[in-house]
């Protein structure tokens, strides 16, 4: 039986800043106000019932335009807060310093959120909140990321703030790729199931830009951005130069995957199909702790397209900039989640790199995610579950057809 693989596109970008800072230097600017009235002691960080983190102890509050000092320092005296500092526009950083001294963290909480509250009914005030604390995003230096629309719409840059892959390792499974790629690394193992070779070469293109996707390499000065960009590569070459390939191959190349120790694999490919060998294959490879992702299909229909189709894989439909589902995207109850699909750029079997629209374009982002989440230390079903629980919902309320649990969130997964 053979397989189509899914593909169509071209493409080219431009500049992007490097900004990254730690978050403790962060704190050290942050949790050092200049004291009006209390020695400038180091509080510590405290949460929100969201579990964001703000300054221990700590509120600002915003009065008025007009409100005068006395007014001010009533409701500063009645809530037994002191004024650390005046801030542009009315707004004042206020500190709780019986609060601040409270050994327990949940007793600090409630205190202040009482307080916050509080705040809130006063005269003159117009709004309140904590003096939350804030983090710099990872902004690699690749110059051409900044039209890279895939990742911001997903939210991968927050996302590389705690998890960047390293430890977890990714298989694409697909055409091979372009080794000698300047933007391409961290390849550990290849095979080529087509010429039955240990080089994995790329002679259609079509794993080149996959790969690129999942994992390109980041913040090196170069090109574009992956995924999963310190996720280990295993590349498995199941298709030639036609873009076809073969159940056999697949299977060959998924079980070959596992044993070099996927915690997931890719499958950019997809057909109507329903193979009992091919299941059993991606049932082996789950129960063996492995993520599959494989792509919804380019059918436009909602025809069953397998692997994609099958309860253990993640199926994953593709969505246009504008957040709609992309007019070729196979989609029915089948489908799991929804990734950018689109005129997305990756490397080329060329050595550059061009745009390619495809449900093939979609799956190696939710790879690339479920790579981040393994070197979290998540086992497959922590993973799938966590990636359906925090997507955005882009369709009817909850799992549909087109999107399933909706578009994927890197940012709300990682954290």
């Amino acid at each position: 039986m053979r397989v189509k693989t899914l593909v169509v596109g071209e493409g080219c970008l431009q500049g992007y800043a490097f900004a990254v800072a730690l978050l403790w230097a962060v704190l050290l600017l942050i949790l050092a106000p200049v004291s009006k009235g209390e020695p400038a002691a180091q509080p510590g960080v405290d949460d929100d019932s969201k579990g964001a983190p703000y300054v221990a102890g700590e509120l600002l509050v915003a009065y008025e335009p007009g409100t005068s000092e006395e007014a001010e320092e009533t409701v500063v005296r009645r809530l037994g807060a002191r004024t650390l500092a005046d801030l542009p526009g009315e707004v004042r950083l206020l500190s709780f310093p019986a609060i601040r001294r409270e050994v327990s963290e949940a007793a600090r909480e409630r205190a202040l959120a009482r307080e916050l509250s509080d705040l809130g009914h006063k005269a003159r005030v117009v709004a309140a909140d904590y003096n939350y604390l804030r983090e710099p995003v990872f902004m690699p230096d690749d110059p051409r990321l900044a039209n890279q629309w895939g990742f911001i719409r997903t939210r991968f840059g927050g996302a590389w703030n705690d998890a960047k892959g390293g430890g977890a390792k990714v298989a694409i499974v697909d055409s091979g790729v372009y080794v000698k790629h300047p933007d391409i690394g961290k390849i550990i193992a290849q095979s080529d199931f087509v010429e039955g070779d240990a080089v994995a070469d790329d002679d259609n293109g079509h794993g080149t830009h996959v790969t690129g996707i999942a994992g390109a390499l980041t913040d090196n000065g170069k090109g574009v951005a992956g995924a999963c960009f310190e996720c280990g590569l295993l590349i498995a070459k199941v298709m030639g130069v036609t873009g076809f390939t073969t159940d056999s191959r697949i299977v060959q190349g998924i079980d070959w995957s596992v044993n070099h120790g996927a915690d997931v694999v890719n499958l950019s490919l997809s057909g109507s199909a329903d193979s009992s060998v091919l299941k059993t294959a991606v049932n082996r490879a789950y129960d063996r702790g492995a993520v599959v992702v494989a792509a919804a299909g380019n059918e436009g229909t909602n025809v069953p397209q397998y692997p994609a189709a099958y309860s253990k894989v993640i199926a994953v439909s593709a969505t246009n900039a504008n957040g709609g589902l992309a007019r070729f995207s196979s989609r029915g109850d089948w489908v799991d989640l929804a990734a950018p699909g689109t005129d997305i750029l990756s490397t080329n079997k060329s050595g550059g790199y061009d745009r390619l629209s495809g449900t093939s374009m979609s799956a190696p982002f939710v790879s690339g995610l479920a790579g981040l989440l393994a070197s979290q230390g998540m086992s497959p079903d922590s993973i799938r579950q966590r990636m359906q629980a925090t997507a955005k919902d882009l369709g009817p309320v909850g799992e549909d057809p087109r999107y399933g649990y909706g578009r994927i969130d890197a940012d709300n997964a990682v954290n």
